[in-house]
């Protein structure tokens, strides 16, 4: 069963999936790499209505806004590419972006503006991308964008993820010169690990208590690092 939720921004979005995660997710056997692990998952549509606007950040993630910013350039600039990785997510759709920006550009209302990164026998190797595909499509005089992911580790991934792939989101509104519109973004399979179970349940408390001062950075307080 999908679970569904629409958020306004990208901070609120996060703490709406993780709590979601947390408390509906059932607990399911899974392989963990090279080994089985248990992990709480579920299927998750998560819509948000304004992916520009604050807050956008949430502080649940596994770094601090430099490595947030660093993973922002390795996602759209590929500054990670020659660090020995097998592939990096910008690898993988960089190949296809300048067709993408000219399919949109020779019709802005087309419905095949779409990168598939997880093309050929990558998906049967030992370590398939969970990114698999990158959409946009032009409604209302607004550029959408939906992400779908294979499998998103909810905890410790997540909360970059949405960020970077928005990032891309703005990059190919600016580029195409149209506002930008709503982020659709999916997870097939949403979870978190068992290892992770506790930092799940202790980001939900943190969410339900603190005020927004302690659990958002906003845009500008990234700026400096990007």
């Amino acid at each position: 069963m999908v679970t569904y939720i629409k958020a306004k921004t990208i901070g609120y979005g996060i703490e709406a999936a993780m709590k979601a995660l947390n408390e509906e997710g059932i607990v399911q056997e899974r392989e963990n790499q090279d080994r089985v692990d248990v992990t709480k998952e579920i299927q998750l549509c998560l819509d948000i209505e304004e992916p520009t606007a604050e807050p956008a950040i949430s502080r649940s993630i596994v770094t601090d806004l430099k490595g947030l910013a660093k993973y922002d350039h390795e996602f759209l600039d590929g500054t990670g590419d020659n660090d020995g990785w097998e592939y990096t997510y910008h690898a993988l759709y960089s190949r296809f972006y300048d067709q993408l920006i000219g399919e949109l550009k020779r019709n802005i209302h087309t419905r095949r503006a779409c990168i598939a990164l997880g093309q050929g026998d990558i998906n049967f190797s030992p370590d398939p991308p969970c990114l698999q595909l990158i959409l946009f499509n032009y409604v209302n005089g607004k550029l959408e964008s939906t992400i779908i992911f294979r499998s998103n580790d909810g905890v410790k991934a997540f909360p970059m993820n949405i960020h970077a792939t928005e990032m891309l989101h703005q990059k190919v509104a600016e580029e195409l010169g149209v506002p930008v519109g709503p982020l659709h973004y999916i997870a097939n399979n949403f979870h978190a690990y068992s290892k992770d179970f506790h930092t799940l349940e202790s980001y939900c408390k943190v969410f339900s208590t603190a005020p927004e001062k302690r659990r958002f950075a906003s845009m500008e307080d990234l700026k400096e690092f990007l």
